[in-house]
């Protein structure tokens, strides 16, 4: 009788690690799921500061939509080029225009390049400078470099950080920054520091 008391607790213990390694096992799928949808629909989505400026790669019209309304969001910045994202530009236009928001399209540098000098440089530091625009919530097609730099222009010029402490403040999404974005940043803050000199020099303000 023991020895088969023994034998059944042994089998009801089995029983239990076999129920929970596959409970485990469940929960991993759909956790996983959950995280791969979530990831795919809310694609680099993050809140850059929050109330203020948010960021993302291109995501579907839906979605923002769902931003839009929940955020309260007053301007999207899409920095990708025209033609960039065929036909899915339309479904964004709409999707802003009957959320209430407005939509600037400012082709950003491209990846490749550290310019400052492109109009949508000075274009996006009027955008930061106008109160009306907030919340703002500014994307490229993958929200890793254009988005990047944009981000970079709004931390030195708005918030007072270095280019170093805006690269470092942001996610990563499983890479690092690009040099070329890097770069920018830097040259970014040089000019920024060298305006705010002369300004200061001259009484001036800087807007």
């Amino acid at each position: 009788m023991p020895r088969l008391r023994f034998l059944s607790a042994t089998a009801t213990r089995h029983r239990f690690v076999r129920w929970f390694v596959t409970v485990l096992a469940i929960g991993g799928v759909i956790g996983g799921g959950l995280t791969y949808r979530h990831h795919k629909r809310y694609r680099h989505f993050a809140v850059h500061e929050s109330g203020k400026v948010y960021r993302s790669a291109w995501v579907d019209a839906d979605v923002f939509r769902e931003v839009i309304e929940r955020e309260k969001i007053r301007t999207v910045v899409n920095l990708c080029f025209p033609g960039e994202m065929g036909n899915r530009i339309e479904g964004q236009r709409e999707a802003v225009y009957e959320s209430g928001a407005k939509l600037l399209e400012l082709p950003f540098p491209p990846n490749s390049t550290w310019d400052i000098d492109y109009p949508a440089v000075r274009q996006m530091e009027a955008v930061f400078a106008d109160p009306a625009n907030y919340p703002i919530w500014i994307h490229c097609q993958h929200g890793r470099e254009r988005t990047v730099k944009a981000l970079a222009i709004y931390d030195i010029g708005r918030r007072g950080m270095t280019a170093g402490e805006s690269l470092e403040s942001m996610p990563l999404f499983g890479m690092p920054h690009p040099w070329p974005t890097v770069v920018f940043a830097h040259i970014y803050q040089s000019h920024h520091d060298a305006a705010r000199t002369a300004a200061d020099e001259t009484g001036q303000q800087l807007r």
